[in-house]
């Protein structure tokens, strides 16, 4: 019975199988050819390095549609013939269990989608792999191995869909499963993403349910039930997730800065739809040609056009060029939070020669227990490799590395580098200057724990950037130095607000929020606190 039940199936959908493989043979041909069309136009060639794990393009991405095309038309050929001749109630008549007859049909087909899935993930990955980092193309093989999860899914959820009798319910499960779909298709996976094995799992069962309405029955386990209610969690929580990844938008319900005028802070409270209310909380309200007037170092180029600058505030004067150049802003959000896929970066390389610097044709590599470097002709850089080997040694570094924060930029004539920490939570900065690599140990306050450092490049060179403790403290980063200064802020939660410095000539204004209260604080430029509001 069971080699019956094979051949049946392999008789219905044999044609499209061969149509599939050659499908994949043309689609790989050319995807080759466009991938090495890329990686001969592109200059240099490491860019498209950054471009799959920083920019998240990946080349192959669009190969997750061709996985879930596979799985409709594997289903649809196994089921739909059946159901429109009426011949799909043989099934339950057929002289073996109800179960093992649906797990038969089922499993054939998921064996085919298997083969073609397996076969193309292979031969993709031995194409990247001329062109990426051995690495790189271990993510490719994870991400096709997802990929066939989520088209498996999609399989189960169309068979049940076609084999269900009750033409409602058979929408709904289809429209279910398009729905999972979607909400399961993104551009990068972990293995947190392998709960969804449960739903997969579940949709088994909801293929039985279809198979039992045939009978007019419906399965009523108690396993299928709590598979259920998992999976309807599941759905809830990722269904939320992909929500406020992709389609939630912020808004700030007040902007708020401080007047070196009125020596108080001024806000624009924003109603929506372009309505707008200016004023000093609990004081008074005023229209915006008054509220510009009071924020100078905000509306400077105003004053210029007009020909009002310099200004003078109290003993003190302004001009363009001192309100230029002390402008500066460093901004956080919790979605900074968020790793790359892969600890690999472009290897900038400054020359004091040259005011500009060329994007890298090196990455750096923090793996667990090493860091490497990489460049496109020699692919694994020996030499570049080993000078960070015994600069490692030199500085005690202990593997395995706990977490980095860069900018990695090239339009910029300086370059900082990145910053890590190692198992026993010592801050390094490493980088790279007139073709030499520096590992530099840098003090921190030992009490506190690291959990982000923003870095961000400026002409000024008189802050870095920031760090963040676990405790919700900010630091600020001295450029030179790369000194630690702490900066009491109330009430702050870097897992929920967002967060923005603004330097002028004379203070240094910090806004915080969760979009239901917003914060403000105003330092002077020796970094003391002058005040502090809060806006609800």
């Amino acid at each position: 019975m069971i080699y019956a039940i094979v051949k049946k199936e392999w008789l219905k959908i044999k044609y499209l199988v061969i149509a599939l493989f050659v499908l994949s043979i043309f689609i790989l041909g050319y995807f080759w050819f466009r991938l090495d069309f890329l990686f001969s136009t592109v200059e240099p060639e490491s860019m498209m390095w950054y471009r799959f794990i920083t920019l998240e393009q990946k080349p192959y991405q669009h190969f997750s549609y061709l996985f879930y095309m596979i799985a409709i038309l594997i289903s649809s050929f196994q089921f739909i013939p059946e159901k429109i001749s009426k011949k799909i109630k043989i099934m339950i008549h057929l002289p073996i269990d109800m179960h093992k007859s649906l797990f038969l049909h089922l499993i054939i087909g998921f064996f085919y989608l298997l083969i073609i899935a397996i076969i193309f993930s292979i031969t993709c990955y031995f194409i990247l792999l001329n062109y990426y980092p051995y690495e790189l193309t271990l993510i490719a093989l994870k991400d096709m191995f997802f990929y066939l999860i989520s088209s498996t899914i999609l399989y189960l959820g169309i068979s049940s869909a076609i084999i269900e009798r009750k033409p409602f319910i058979s929408a709904l499960k289809l429209l279910i499963t398009l729905f999972i779909t979607t909400i399961f298709h993104k551009s990068i996976y972990n293995s947190f993403d392998l709960i969804w094995l449960i739903l997969l799992i579940s949709m088994f069962f909801i293929a039985l349910d279809s198979f039992y309405s045939i009978k007019e029955q419906r399965v009523k386990s108690k396993l299928f039930k709590i598979l259920l209610l998992i999976s309807f969690i599941l759905v809830s929580y990722f269904s939320y997730n992909t929500y406020n990844e992709r389609y939630k938008k912020s808004f700030n319900k007040y902007y708020v800065f401080y007047s070196p005028i009125k020596k108080e802070f001024v806000y624009q409270k924003n109603f929506g739809e372009h309505h707008f209310e200016y004023g000093i909380k609990n004081k008074e309200t005023f229209d915006r040609k008054t509220y510009e007037s009071y924020l100078p170092f905000v509306y400077w180029r105003n004053l210029d056009i007009q020909n009002k600058l310099p200004i003078k505030i109290g003993n003190e004067s302004f001009n363009k060029k001192i309100i230029k150049e002390s402008r500066l802003s460093f901004s956080y959000k919790p979605e900074d939070l968020k790793k790359q896929e892969l600890n690999f970066f472009p290897f900038i390389n400054p020359i004091s020669k040259i005011g500009m610097i060329k994007f890298p044709e090196e990455f750096i590599l923090f793996k667990n227990q090493e860091i490497k470097v990489y460049n496109f002709d020699k692919k694994l850089d020996i030499k570049l490799t080993n000078k960070i080997k015994k600069l490692s040694r030199k500085k005690n570094i202990s593997f395995p590395i706990k977490n980095i924060w860069g900018k990695a930029t090239n339009l910029k004539p300086f370059d900082l580098g990145y910053f890590f920490i190692d198992s026993k939570n010592k801050l390094f900065k490493i980088n790279r200057a007139n073709d030499e690599i520096y590992l530099k140990e840098i003090t921190y306050p030992l009490n506190i724990e690291i959990k982000h450092i923003k870095i961000s490049e400026n002409k000024q060179q008189k802050l870095a950037g920031f760090a963040i403790s676990k405790n919700n403290k900010i630091y600020l980063i001295d450029y030179k130095t790369l000194d630690f200064r702490g900066l009491k802020l109330d009430n702050f939660d870097y897992k929920t607000m967002r967060l923005q410095l603004i330097s002028n000539p004379k203070y240094y204004l910090i806004r915080y929020t969760d979009e239901k209260s917003y914060h403000v604080a105003i330092f002077n430029k020796n970094f003391e606190k002058i005040d502090q509001e809060i806006f609800e």
